[in-house]
């Protein structure tokens, strides 16, 4: 039985699966052997006919563990860094600067650090943290924090793998004693889906929400479309918090998934001398769904230094830096996501490699 991770209804309805991906993206290894000794996994999407909310089916957290093969850094590029920037001007324009701040989720705190330098009294709270910032706590935040008193609280890109997502805003702001303002980042279904993009589906996002999706989590909140549609915010007030999720109209969704990973297997087939450029978990997603066997695309491309020299999750790919491109007389190079592509062109026009989007 599926039931909504929001309400626990088994009013739901299964509307994708996807066959035999890496357990978790983001992941890289130093051999070819162990990379495509990864765990694979299917993905099950489903929607609650309550309330439009999609997840993943059946989903196991205990199963993921986020170990030293994991690098999911984007801080590498110039137009990332521009988001993060935006997100601060969001924040300041909301009130939300000039306080006591929380990261929950802070990763390797590239953003935490953006704040502090900018003069925010910020801790972070992360148990994987690999660091030594003593801003950064290593634990799950909860009530036994609640002396913390966060006046404000990010939970940028760590939601949508909460396999309960609404019990845990319900925790955070029982935690901050129902106070203060949270800032919540995600990626959006709704841009997934209108780009058919079947390389934005993977197991480690058990959750896919739409702006209303997220906003009905709240009373009140405002909230909007960012990063190219790709991402969407929320902000609101932790006494806002709703104490169950109502029933209401839905939006249906027509998944095309298979068509396009058709479509991309014939697009890569046209070509001979060909890599992909994005070793993130786009690019994971759509190697192993469409080049299993490491035969048809030859590397992947990336400017993370920590991706350079190791090899892709689930497939054995090898991860090349820019400069290495004539080593393996790439031709062709499918950008993986549209946002970095004024950046990735100068550095293709000099090495005189043609890019593709998708």
């Amino acid at each position: 039985m599926i039931t909504c991770p929001l309400t626990g209804s088994s009013n739901t309805k299964v509307i994708y699966e996807q066959k035999g991906v890496p357990l978790i993206q983001n992941m890289v290894y130093p051999t070819p052997e162990l990379a495509k000794a990864a765990k694979k996994i299917n993905v099950t999407l489903a929607q609650s006919l309550d309330n439009g909310f999609v997840f993943s089916a059946n989903f196991d957290d205990s199963i993921i563990d986020y170990d030293q093969h994991y690098q999911n850094e984007q801080s590498n590029s110039g137009f990332f860094q521009d988001h993060l920037r935006n997100v601060i001007h969001i924040m300041k324009t909301n009130n939300m600067l000039g306080k006591k701040i929380v990261e929950i989720g802070c990763g390797k705190a590239y953003f935490m650090n953006m704040l502090l330098a900018a003069g925010e009294d910020v801790i972070g709270f992360d148990p994987t943290y690999e660091g030594d910032s003593p801003k950064v706590i290593k634990d799950f935040f909860s009530d036994k924090y609640s002396n913390v008193g966060a006046e404000s609280i990010i939970l940028r890109h760590t939601l949508e793998h909460i396999s309960k997502p609404f019990d845990f805003i319900q925790t955070v702001a029982k935690a901050n004693n129902n106070k203060g303002f949270i800032y919540i980042e995600v990626p959006t279904f709704e841009w997934i889906v209108n780009n058919n993009a079947s390389e934005d589906v993977f197991y480690e996002h058990c959750n896919y929400f739409t702006l209303e999706t997220l906003q009905q989590f709240f009373t009140e909140s405002v909230g909007g479309h960012f990063f190219n549609g790709q991402y969407i915010y929320v902000i609101a007030d932790l006494g806002k918090v709703k104490k169950q999720i109502e029933k209401r109209e839905i939006k249906t969704y027509n998944i095309r998934f298979n068509d396009k990973i058709k479509e991309y297997t014939d697009l890569v087939s046209k070509h001979k001398n060909i890599a992909i450029w994005g070793a993130g978990a786009k690019g994971s997603t759509f190697l192993n769904l469409i080049d299993k066997d490491a035969t048809k695309v030859k590397c992947v491309i990336d400017i993370n230094p920590k991706k350079q020299n190791q090899f892709l999750g689930g497939t054995g790919h090898p991860i090349i830096k820019p400069e290495d491109i004539s080593k393996y007389n790439i031709e062709t190079a499918i950008v993986m996501n549209i946002n970095y592509l004024n950046e990735i062109k100068p550095v293709a026009d000099k090495l005189n490699i043609k890019l593709i989007t998708l």
